[in-house]
C-alpha cells in the first residue's frame, strides 16, 4: 500500500503504449454497457445515486466473482509491473482490472466530475492508466473511506478536490485505493482508461 499520489509519464515504452491504444480502439474487445462508468449497481443502490454517467467497459480480471481474460491481462499487466518497479512496490495480487471508455457529451450534459467513489472496500492500490490523449481529468479528493465509510457519512461529507490529473497517453496515476476519486467526461475525443486494483506491499517488506 502507498499513501502518496504518484504520477508516472511513459510508464511503458512507446511501442507498448501504441499497442494498447490500438487494442482498445480497433473494435475487437468485448465491450459491455455500464449504467455508470464510476460505480457499480450495488453502490448505486447502496448510496441512492440518481445522476449516472453511462459508458462501456471491458473486464480484464476480477476476484468477486472470479473472471479473467488471460490475453487481455497479459497485454495490460506490464503497466502495473512497470509502475511497481518505479515505485519500489511488489505486486502481490491483482484483485480487479477493467478498461472503461467515456464518450464526449454535449456541454449541457456534462458535470464537473462523475460520481465520487472508491473501487473496492478492501485495502488496495489503484493503478489508473490513460490509453489515449484527450481531456476529462481524474479528480482525487481529500477524504478516504476512513472519513466517510457509511452511506450516511458519505452523503454528509463535504469533499474537497485534493488533486486532479489530466489524461495523457502513457501516463499512470497510482494512489491508495481508500481515497475517494472520480473521473470526468471528455469533450474532444473518447476517454479510455485501464484501471487496476492491486494488493501491493513495499518491496523488501515480508
Amino acid at each position: 500500500m502507498i499513501d502518496d499520489i504518484h504520477i508516472i509519464d511513459d510508464v511503458i515504452p512507446k511501442h507498448q503504449q501504441d499497442r494498447l491504444e490500438q487494442l482498445m480502439f480497433d473494435g475487437r474487445l468485448p465491450w459491455m454497457f455500464f449504467r455508470d462508468v464510476a460505480i457499480s449497481d450495488d453502490e448505486i443502490n447502496r448510496l441512492g445515486v440518481k445522476k449516472l454517467t453511462p459508458g462501456i467497459g471491458a473486464g480484464i480480471i476480477q476476484k468477486f466473482p472470479n473472471y479473467c481474460n488471460h490475453q487481455l491481462l497479459n497485454e495490460t499487466k506490464p503497466v502495473v509491473l512497470a509502475a511497481c518497479a518505479k515505485l519500489n512496490l511488489t505486486c502481490k495480487e491483482i484483485l480487479q482490472g477493467r478498461s472503461f471508455m467515456h464518450f464526449p457529451l454535449r456541454k449541457e450534459l456534462r458535470k464537473e466530475y462523475d460520481n465520487i467513489h472508491v473501487d473496492m472496500r478492501i485495502p488496495h492500490t489503484v493503478f489508473l492508466y490513460y490509453v489515449n490523449d484527450t481531456d476529462g481529468d481524474t479528480f482525487l479528493f481529500d477524504k478516504t473511506i476512513d472519513d466517510a465509510g457509511t452511506p450516511e457519512e458519505f452523503k454528509q461529507a463535504k469533499f474537497k478536490i485534493h488533486k486532479r490529473v489530466t489524461p495523457k497517453k502513457g501516463r499512470v496515476v497510482v494512489f491508495n485505493g481508500n481515497r475517494y476519486h472520480s473521473s470526468s467526461g471528455p469533450t474532444i475525443a473518447q476517454r479510455c482508461i485501464i484501471n487496476f486494483d492491486v494488493a501491493t506491499i513495499n518491496a523488501g517488506v515480508v
